[in-house]
């Protein structure tokens, strides 16, 4: 990452340009304090990168998600393809007040230790897909991970990243409301009279 701070803060909020609201929440948690950097910096070996500390100091655990009324939660014991389960995307946040330990760096930090797999910085991952995080690691390289084992360096840089992951969001919730009309329409067609 070798934006600085607010070039970093200006194109990640850019890249949300084409997200609507009318389909998508889009959430934040409040600013960690200092200590919280300090203890995550120690877990992962080395600084956090200075735009993304300074990103998450103004905008932590960025959350964009599908809203219910366009994308409903899948039903208990439902299947359907995997992307249909993948309603939104979350730039992981530094541990602080009312950041939920499923938007945390720490807590896929944890994972990726216990998994054998120290010094990478989570920082993104797909909601509903618990098979696949992406992080950097010491070098600033983006990295992704599958199933805790497989580490993959990938080009470009988190903003790169990040702007692939929400065109595909995008892509997955239009996918979707066709799926949803076509399922409407099937039922249409079923009604008696």
């Amino acid at each position: 990452m070798t934006m600085i701070a607010e070039q970093f803060h200006q194109r990640m909020w850019e890249i949300l340009d084409p997200v609507d609201t009318e389909h998508f929440e889009v959430v934040a948690a409040p600013a960690p304090d200092a200590e919280a950097i300090a203890a995550l910096e120690a877990a992962v070996g080395f600084p956090l990168p200075s735009a993304f500390a300074a990103f998450c100091g103004r905008t932590n655990g960025l959350c964009v998600m599908a809203r219910e009324e366009v994308w409903p939660h899948a039903k208990e014991f439902e299947v359907g393809p995997a992307w249909t389960f993948w309603r939104g995307l979350v730039l992981l946040g530094v541990d602080a007040p009312e950041l939920p330990e499923w938007a945390s760096i720490s807590a896929q930090q944890r994972q990726l230790a216990e998994a054998g797999l120290p010094g990478i910085l989570p920082v993104l991952k797909i909601v509903g897909d618990g098979s696949r995080i992406w992080g950097v690691d010491q070098t600033g390289t983006v990295v992704v991970i599958d199933d805790l084992t497989e580490v993959e360096p990938q080009a470009g840089d988190l903003t790169d990243l990040y702007a692939e992951q929400i065109a595909d969001l995008l892509q997955r919730q239009q996918d979707m409301a066709q799926r949803l009309a076509e399922r409407a329409a099937r039922k249409q067609r079923k009604l008696p009279g």
